[in-house]
């Protein structure tokens, strides 16, 4: 888990770097440059915040099967435990 969110961090440091480089390349005004890099590092952020609320829903989700899973099992388990204990 914790490479794959190296992994992910690197792919988004690199896109950020690729178009603050490119706007920095482009022939344009010192002031429509600015308002350009803020509007583009306003839209970055507000995209890893909703990829981190979404990350955490699938986490919930995730964590919430396993345990009923889980629970469904332990209780299979314990159902079969009583039925072979009883035919003892």
């Amino acid at each position: 888990m914790k490479n794959s969110a190296n992994i992910f961090l690197g792919i988004l440091g690199a896109a950020t770097a690729g178009v603050i480089i490119g706007m920095l390349i482009a022939p344009e005004k010192g002031e429509t440059l600015r308002s350009n890099l803020k509007g583009t590092a306003g839209d970055l952020a507000k995209k890893i915040t909703d990829l981190i609320a979404s990350g955490k829903d699938h986490y919930e989700e995730a964590k919430n099967t396993a345990m009923d899973e889980g629970n469904e099992f332990k209780n299979e388990v314990n159902h079969a435990y009583k039925k072979a204990k009883a035919s003892i």
